[in-house]
């Protein structure tokens, strides 16, 4: 092995990069034998940070040097990554982390994680020189912890049922949870649990009614957002739960902080509950410049909880929404909505994680064009854009506080995470640029080294059998898989991050790696099927789309005149999918707007029993103003323009549109008939949804809602 290839191997396998790293000529061949000839030594006194490491393979011998055993764990994840074909390359390496807190986020609540999958993230990540993982527990959809005290915590909260009917259920024994803080902390990871109060806690209040200002039964609770029923800090009840709840949770893990959640709690119960209201009369709250008065008693329970961990000898974490009201004298902030508040604590002399979700630490977002993604929770984080996130604000540095950062943390919330393997895809390969920029100092990172390097940490992935996300090819300007012309069509690709090559196949066959590169964009005269996929540096394929070409006559208008107006009828029932519509009873309703067909029950976020759900469809007319092609947008269940069903989004949680089609129609009138469901599919609830049906002409940007004929 000569020395170019020693040195692109060595830096081709490294994730992250190391502090110093001098790579030399030749190899250390690894065989049984020779294994007698590489030494792992803790050395207390030998001056490295408490994870450090050195690391020095010559030809003859391997030699690695840590003040703990963490760091040796780190040094043979960096011999893991650099051996290849049972050869290390030759090289020198010091190497120690930037930050202490280098951490990721699992959320079984929404959809439960069983145990063996939470493992296979900590073996991974771990490997990857990541030291915490966050386990939320409990939350509005589901309480996944074992209190003993307890019972029906797990026994009620524990499980939910859909709106399909379907039930979703599970939770951790304490058993169970011991053995998966033993399996982190032989793998040098420290698991740091999250309890929520006083907000995000339906799950418990479902168990125990009692916890809440109105005591009420709450027979399930499955959509996300934010409900307004909340844990009441009026009454004790709520404190002793808690405390008996921690005294438990203390007993199973033995981190240094315990996170309490403290965000999205809304308070608009808290106003009209007399506990709360005499609570706040006897500690003397008024609202004024710093908060309301119910701010302030969410910052009174926050400190109820600190003082209820400082008794156990433990720490408090909370989201940056504990600052509001008044911070607690020694809680740390996890700053999510933005750097604002992780800024401010700091500030205050506070410790913080920063992981703010736009700047690239929530790995739920979309990572790619949502037309053509799987379903997300929104927004926008590519692999770059995580990659280039920076955890010490300027302002801090320049005001000698950067010492607070204790580190960053990436998080994938579960909303919409409804298989193992979609998490997967959704973690990895961003949970890799989290991991460089919390280990590797920052003068070291490079987003072009990087994005190659990424691609032996993929490898690596396929021999775990891990799924991870490939980006696909798009259109830019917006994917759409049902294109249609009248004369041509030219569609042309692109990727998130540069990528080898694109593959394509026109005859109905799957693309492999030997498939027609795609060089430029293609032009179509006759109807197609093209079937396009993205290619690794080492021959994988992404996900594989298929896209139709119609080539057809334009869609005639109507020769006579349009009826003006819309007609809108509605059908009351628990309906999935407009395949379910076969029995409707429909009566008619008055429309003025499509947007009206989401507005015939008032929006309620606990979506109480009471709730009427029903369909609703609405016919008309609009007009175009010449012959073209157009693409129609949608996240009603379907659109039929000219009585044929352009857009069907199935059983498909529609938070957004993705089924995007074409169709070429004449100059003048046609018709058009949406039709909407009221339901809750995969937990979003569609009276969100915005129900007007939007178009382009092919090949523009603006979008705009058609015009129906008044």
């Amino acid at each position: 092995m000569n020395l170019l290839c020693i040195i692109a191997s060595a830096l081709l396998q490294l994730v992250p990069m190391p502090a110093r790293m001098q790579v030399r000529d030749g190899s250390f061949k690894v065989t049984e034998a020779s294994r007698a000839r590489m030494a792992f030594v803790v050395d207390a006194a030998c001056g490295l940070p408490e994870e450090g490491y050195t690391l020095e393979v010559t030809r003859k011998y391997v030699k690695a040097v840590a003040s703990t055993e963490a760091g040796l764990f780190y040094a043979r994840q960096t011999l893991r990554q650099l051996e290849k074909d049972g050869r290390i390359p030759c090289v020198k390496i010091t190497d120690y982390p930037r930050f202490r807190w280098r951490g990721f986020h699992v959320d079984p609540c929404r959809h439960f994680l069983p145990v063996e999958e939470v493992k296979k993230q900590i073996d991974i990540l771990s490997s990857y020189k990541m030291n915490v993982m966050h386990w939320h527990l409990t939350d509005d959809q589901g309480w996944r912890i074992e209190i003993k005290k307890y019972p029906r915590l797990t026994e009620v909260g524990g499980a939910r049922i859909e709106f399909d009917g379907s039930v979703h259920q599970g939770y951790y024994t304490q058993e169970e949870i011991r053995e998966v803080v033993a399996y982190a902390a032989e793998r040098h990871v420290t698991v740091v649990p999250e309890i929520e109060m006083p907000g995000h806690g339906i799950a418990a209040v479902r168990a125990y009614p009692g916890l809440s200002c109105s005591k009420e039964t709450v027979s399930t609770f499955y959509t996300w957002g934010t409900p307004d029923l909340s844990m009441c800090p009026g009454q004790e009840f709520m404190f002793k739960l808690l405390d008996d709840v921690i005294a438990e949770v203390v007993t199973l893990f033995p981190s240094e902080y315990i996170h309490v959640g403290g965000d999205e709690c809304r308070k608009n119960r808290w106003e009209m509950c007399p506990d709360c209201q005499a609570r706040i009369r006897a500690l003397g709250l008024v609202s004024d410049d710093a908060g309301t008065a119910e701010e302030k008693l969410q910052s009174y329970a926050v400190r109820r909880m600190e003082g209820i961990l400082a008794a156990h000898g433990r720490k408090l974490i909370g989201w940056d929404e504990i600052l509001e009201g008044g911070l607690s004298p020694n809680a740390t902030v996890m700053s999510w909505r933005g750097e604002k508040g992780g800024i401010a604590a700091a500030m205050a002399g506070h410790d913080v994680i920063m992981t703010p979700s736009k700047a690239g630490m929530y790995l739920d977002h979309v990572q790619g064009d949502p037309k053509i993604e799987p379903v997300s929770i929104g927004n926008y984080t590519t692999l770059e854009k995580c990659y280039m996130y920076d955890p010490v604000p300027e302002v801090l540095t320049e005001n000698g506080k950067a010492g607070h950062i204790l580190g960053l943390q990436c998080n994938n919330w579960s909303e919409y995470l409804y298989t193992y393997s979609h998490r997967e895809y959704m973690l990895f390969p961003r949970a890799f640029a989290v991991a460089e920029t919390a280990w590797t100092p920052k003068d070291k990172k490079d987003w072009d080294s990087f994005r190659v390097r990424v691609d032996a940490a993929c490898r690596d992935l396929d021999r775990r059998g891990v799924n991870y996300h490939i980006p696909l090819p798009e259109q830019p300007g917006g994917s759409c898989n049902s294109l249609a012309f009248y004369d041509k069509a030219e569609v042309a690709f692109t990727t998130t991050r540069p990528m080898p090559r694109m593959v394509y196949t026109l005859d109905g066959s799957e693309p492999t790696a030997a498939s027609m590169a795609y060089s430029k964009p293609l032009t179509f005269t006759e109807s197609a099927t093209l079937k396009i996929a993205t290619v690794t540096s080492y021959g994988k394929l992404s996900p594989v789309r298929t896209i139709t070409l119609r080539k057809e006559a334009p869609w005639p208008a109507v020769t006579a005149a349009p009826e003006k107006g819309l007609k809108g009828f509605r059908a009351d029932g628990r309906f999935v999918c407009a395949a379910d519509l076969g029995n409707a009873i429909w009566k008619e309703v008055s429309f003025k707007r499509l947007r009206d067909l989401a507005s015939l029950e008032p929006y309620n976020r606990n979506l109480p029993d009471s709730t009427r759900f029903y369909a609703a469809r609405a016919e008309g007319f609009f007009r175009v103003g010449e012959t073209a092609t157009y693409r129609f947008s949608s996240d009603c269940d379907q659109v039929w323009i000219d009585g044929k069903c352009l857009i069907d989004n199935g059983k498909e949680v529609k938070r957004f549109s993705r089924h995007d089609a074409e169709a070429v129609l004449e100059a003048g009138a046609h018709s058009v008939k949406v039709v909407f469901i009221y339901n809750v599919i995969g937990g979003w609830n569609s009276l969100h949804n915005k129900t007007e049906v939007l178009v382009k002409k092919a090949g523009e940007e603006k979008w705009v809602p058609i015009d129906i004929v008044k």
